[in-house]
């Protein structure tokens, strides 16, 4: 069971294959927020993406309207937060960027139009100030992950098992 945990806000970073350069005109994408929570079995996703359009004269920024992505609990393979982190030149570890949450799911269908994603694979960047948090629920996650696994093991065990005498 997952414990009752607060939404885990998320940066996506900018997703340039979808932007529109010329040298006097065009929109581009300042990449996208939301927050995250798990409902009904599933991983929900909400995000805004930030556009900005630019012209010779004028410079608009606006936001997408709310998007919502559903993840189903089945399709997704991992889920692990990193914190990458280097020695200066004194010895002392320094962290260098935001925390990130990688999710890998088993259908390229599963993260379609979410900005960003690669394939199967969703980098999602953390606050720092989270950090524990979102640790914390992608734990769980992979429990439940775990769980539903097993049941589906014992499950496909069951139906081949002879019947008792």
């Amino acid at each position: 069971m997952i414990l009752d945990l607060d939404a885990i806000p998320f940066f996506l970073d900018k997703d340039a294959t979808d932007d529109d350069y010329s040298l006097f005109s065009g929109e581009y994408s300042s990449g996208s927020s939301g927050i995250m929570r798990f409902e009904d079995g599933a991983l929900v996703m909400e995000f805004v993406t930030a556009k900005s359009e630019y012209s010779m004269t004028s410079y608009k920024q606006k936001r997408t309207d709310v998007q919502t992505r559903i993840i189903p609990l089945h399709l997704i393979q991992s889920i692990e937060c990193k914190r990458w982190r280097f020695r200066n030149n004194t010895g002392d570890w320094k962290h260098v960027w935001n925390p990130k949450m990688i999710i890998t799911t088993k259908s390229l269908k599963a993260l379609e139009g979410i900005p960003s994603a690669r394939g199967h694979e969703l980098m999602l960047t953390l606050e720092v100030r989270g950090f524990q948090a979102s640790r914390a629920f992608a734990a769980q996650v992979t429990a439940l992950l775990a769980d539903e696994r097993l049941r589906r093991i014992e499950a496909g065990q069951q139906k081949h098992l002879p019947p008792s005498v």
